[in-house]
């Protein structure tokens, strides 16, 4: 779970670190040569077409299982200073302990209130916020528009976006996302920062980064990168339903995790009701007019990618458990177009360098 810029904002207003220059992810062919580069999506994408690709927040894949715990946390916590409160006031001790059960009673009051509190602050915003928070990326016009998570709309030029893999925690296997500085004019202090839907390792994030940046820069892909996609939230313009919310939370990539998926199953459940409840308390995110304006799409365009192509048996896709032929098939259109694409991708590295 990568929650860096929502529970805990991004920190601006600060130079470039060691750590931003060493995982760039540069807009140019640069750093393109492993054949495992070209790509992959990551089931974020919302819309995809000839003029713009539209991506979920990295927030959007674990919405509902954190809630349900701090739900859980809260209400024990608010219960217990009611509890105590109960205790001090309407049932007072007459005992010689009577000041150490005042001065208990106010010390857990205290504490447990304060903990409710921050607990609070961690519902605000998740409750009453927005169901997701977009990014479009526009190709024709090379424009980067950001929904954030205070409601306002960012937009940006793609090359003037400084693009790395952030760290969220530490330890062995801490989790990685996608994101993006907007840099004041000295080229080096970070002013605002935003983040693509991805959240992985630090090595896989670049084939997500290959994904995008296929989209934005290279000439005729766009048939390859639609091969690729198999599964889009239906999140545009409205609210995804409870029974994609849960199949959402449970996909898997193979059959091997069957037994774990079946283990977590009581929380993927519990999670999947926290999210429903959420996504119908938050209201759904609305591009600005010249957002719109600047991402009008061609009424007979070829490529539109959407939840409408979806594949027809969710649940045996997201459960790895699909027909051999149709796996069989879905593996060859994907693999087919990864070949395409990386020739493609090597021409224009070629081209450029030229």
């Amino acid at each position: 779970m990568n929650y860096t810029g929502l529970y805990n904002p991004f920190k601006l207003n600060r130079p470039l670190n060691e750590e931003d220059i060493k995982y760039q992810l540069r807009q140019d062919f640069s750093g393109m040569a492993s054949s495992g580069a070209v790509a992959l999506d990551d089931t974020v994408v919302i819309k995809m077409n000839s003029t713009y690709l539209e991506l979920v927040d990295k927030y959007y894949s674990d919405r509902g299982m954190l809630e349900f715990f701090t739900v859980i946390m809260f209400s024990v916590f608010s219960l217990s200073v009611i509890g105590f409160f109960y205790i001090l006031f309407f049932n007072p001790s007459n005992t010689e302990d009577a000041l150490a059960r005042v001065f208990t009673c106010l010390f857990i009051i205290t504490a447990f209130s304060a903990i409710s509190v921050w607990l609070y602050g961690f519902l605000r915003k998740s409750f009453f916020t927005w169901t997701h928070y977009p990014v479009r990326l526009n190709r024709k016009t090379q424009m980067v528009h950001v929904f954030k998570v205070d409601g306002t709309i960012l937009s940006v030029p793609w090359n003037d976006v400084f693009f790395t893999r952030g760290r969220a925690g530490y330890g062995s296997m801490p989790e990685w996302s996608i994101d993006g500085h907007i840099l004041a004019d000295d080229g080096k202090t970070v002013i605002d920062t935003f983040s693509l839907g991805f959240s992985s390792t630090r090595r896989k994030l670049v084939k997500n980064w290959a994904f995008v940046r296929s989209y934005m820069e290279v000439d005729d892909c766009l048939e390859d990168l639609a091969d690729i996609i198999v599964l889009c939230p239906p999140v545009a313009e409205k609210r995804e339903n409870y029974l994609f919310g849960l199949q959402y939370m449970m996909r898997i990539e193979s059959r091997i995790m069957w037994f774990i998926t079946a283990l977590m199953f009581p929380l993927h459940l519990l999670g999947s009701i926290t999210r429903f409840v959420v996504m119908r308390t938050c209201k759904i995110p609305r591009w600005s007019e010249e957002v719109e304006a600047d991402c009008v799409v061609d009424a007979n365009d070829p490529i539109n990618v959407s939840a409408a192509n979806n594949p027809r048996h969710i649940w045996r896709y997201v459960l790895a458990n699909q027909p051999l032929d149709e796996y069989n098939a879905l593996y060859d259109r994907q693999m087919n177009a990864v070949e395409r694409l990386r020739a493609k991708v090597q021409a224009a590295k070629n081209q450029r360098e030229e």
